[in-house]
């Protein structure tokens, strides 16, 4: 049947065959990128959420969110479950427009026009509107001013719903004044720190308890499955260096883009934090002092600064010595921003005093601000406006390489003919999947359940576009040899029992407390933390968030009721001060204390009325594997 098909390739036959193919395809959701593109994600209330906004919504969104986070991964953002925040973004944004119509909200034109001219990217120098700066800077980003004006109307729109919803209300003072103190609160605790390396040398693991544990755990040492694909890409940045991309659209580009391309100045810096808290005791004050500028001595004696942050600072960044990376102007408190903006590279600071305590400052390099030439982004912009162009062949090329593929062609024969390139993965695992190609965990399964030599029936939707896959190769699932893992055997069992013999002596420790009043003994051994508040970071202890809750929950005197697991240990702590902010502190914040409450409150009325409109609502999801891929 291939061979004939194959031989008639050109027949109206095959051509209608072929063309009915693609009409299933379309239909059902895996066929040319503009079959998918413009069809249907989910049903609102008879309302339709398209494709094609749901994709636009997601790219944009990735985009913003990647400049932010620019080692954010396919992976982190499917940990985040941003398809599914993108797609509730678009479901609430689609009741909430409902409503407005029901309610008869409208933003007239009038309203719209002056909005759009009030946009600080819109503005000449003399922050006039500039009507080509606007018809510019969207052509930058593939926009009509139809689709853009449509789309900040639906914004207003929800503007005013929200103001509808969330009525201005007066916090009642005392709620304020107890949220005040609630989250300015701090507390102390001392503790007694039990490690599981005070253990560890007393242990014998035998070879008895190394093969029992290698019998009862398999799976651990499980090699599992493993295939090798070949596979053509297809997604606008794939094609871009196919497409034709003149100079005067590139510098056109970056003229309405130049903000893009203008770097502020910024500093990468480290420091040593002594913390402070601002309604500190006089004796605090002076102990902080004290303390700062020792250690300020030992850094003019030469000793390291990396390594006296990691033994003294009481920031979190101690672990990485200190280091807070890099960062411009606006990012620090003005105290500090002083302090680093005027350090020449290598230089470190006198002590320098800020809200939360005192600072040892180290600058290690001055970035001035500047503005790349376009002939350095040059190709970065033609890959940008080569992608977008090649999204519109899309739809294109995957039916020609449908065509070839159901006619028997390979998948090499549809690279070759269309001027493609396949490439070949390393062998993978269907948990993690291959290297170099982000695929959703349901064509992963599909690929291990296909022969070798099977070519994927229908492409596969991948983040912005598609993949075609032969499976070219497998191995089988196996278990490591002991010898293998024996190392690690016993590394495991050691930790395992010396944990627990952490836990146990730390729970002997609060009994004897509890039962025997043997807590005298005890304080000769116990650390003190400095302050902390409730968001659990805690001086010496790390993030400890059970410890935190446990703490505020005492009071002051009181055993916590139960052993706590820290990184390497366990740990019984008591607690030995709450601080509660100081009352002058609020009536001098008291305005922005009152302000805050109140936008939380109406963002709680708010977040309810969207909550009940999705409880009210008829919701049909039609394409679940894009949201949920």
């Amino acid at each position: 049947m291939l061979d004939v098909l194959r031989d008639n390739a050109q027949s109206w036959i095959v051509k209608l065959l072929f063309a009915v193919i693609v009409i299933v395809f379309v239909f059902w959701g895996v066929g040319s990128f503009t079959g998918d593109r413009d069809g249907v994600l989910a049903i609102v209330n008879d309302e339709p959420i398209l494709i094609n906004d749901f994709i636009r919504a997601y790219e944009t969104t990735a985009q913003n969110v990647r400049e932010q986070n620019p080692d954010l991964t396919a992976a982190d953002l499917r940990e985040m479950q941003f398809r599914q925040q993108i797609f509730n973004q678009l479901l609430n944004s689609t009741l909430l427009l409902q409503k407005s119509r029901e309610l008869g909200l409208q933003v007239s034109r009038s309203e719209l026009q002056r909005e759009i001219t009030q946009l600080p990217a819109f503005l000449r120098e003399d922050n006039q509107f500039d009507p080509e700066l606007y018809q510019g800077i969207l052509r930058a980003h593939h926009l009509t001013p139809a689709e853009f004006e449509r789309d900040f109307q639906n914004n207003l729109l929800m503007q005013k719903m929200e103001e509808y919803v969330a009525l201005p209300s007066r916090p009642n003072p005392r709620e304020v004044q107890d949220f005040f103190n609630y989250i300015r609160s701090q507390a102390k605790v001392d503790y007694l720190k039990v490690s599981w390396s005070d253990f560890e040398e007393d242990l014998e693991i035998s070879q008895e308890d190394i093969e029992a544990h290698y019998r009862e755990n398999q799976s651990r040492f499980m090699v599992p499955e493993k295939i090798k694909i070949s596979y053509l890409q297809l997604t606008p940045r794939a094609l871009a260096p196919m497409q034709d991309v003149s100079s005067d659209e590139i510098e056109e580009y970056y003229r309405a883009n130049l903000a893009e391309y203008t770097t502020p100045e910024e500093v990468r810096a480290s420091h040593i934090l002594v913390t402070l808290a601002q309604d500190a005791s006089q004796d605090e004050q002076d102990e902080a002092k004290e303390k700062i500028t020792a250690i300020s001595a030992r850094l003019q004696d030469g000793e390291d600064f990396a390594e006296l942050a990691m033994e003294h600072s009481q920031c979190p960044s101690a672990s990485q010595g200190g280091d807070l990376g890099t960062f411009g102007r606006g990012r620090m408190v003005p105290e500090f921003e002083d302090a680093v903006f005027n350090l020449e590279a290598g230089e470190i600071s006198e002590p320098v005093k800020t809200q939360f305590g005192w600072h040892i400052i180290k600058l290690h390099e001055y970035i001035p601000e500047g503005t790349q030439e376009l002939d350095e982004v040059r190709a970065s912009i033609r890959m940008e406006l080569g992608a977008d162009k090649a999204m519109d062949e899309l739809a294109d090329i995957m039916d020609d390489i449908l065509e070839i593929l159901l006619t028997g062609g390979t998948l090499d024969e549809a690279a070759q003919r269309l001027n493609l390139d396949t490439r070949t993965t390393d062998f993978f695992s269907m948990q993690d999947g291959p290297r170099d190609l982000d695929l959703p965990s349901t064509a992963i399964n599909q690929l291990f359940n296909m022969t070798i030599s099977e070519v994927t029936e229908t492409p596969v939707m991948i983040e912005q576009g598609y993949v075609f896959a032969e499976k070219i190769d497998a191995r089988d699932a196996k278990v490591r040899d002991l010898e293998e893992v024996q190392d690690d055997i016993v590394n495991t069992l050691t930790r395992q029992k010396a944990m627990e013999m952490a836990r146990e002596r730390a729970a002997e420790y609060l009994a004897s407390i509890n039962e025997d009043d043997m807590e005298g003994d005890i304080n000769a051994s116990l650390e003190s933390s400095s302050a902390f508040d409730r968001q659990g970071f805690i001086p010496g202890l790390g993030m400890s968030p059970d410890i935190a809750l446990a703490a505020f929950a005492a009071g002051e005197g009181q055993w916590l009721p139960e052993v706590y697991r820290i990184g390497n240990g366990y740990v019984i702590a008591r607690v030995s001060e709450i601080i509660l902010p100081d009352p002058e502190k609020f009536e001098q914040e008291k305005d922005q204390w009152v302000e805050h409450f109140a936008q939380m409150q109406k963002q709680q009325a708010f977040q309810s009325f969207v909550n009940m409109l999705r409880n009210q609502a008829r919701i049909r999801i039609l394409r679940p594997d894009i949201i949920d891929s």
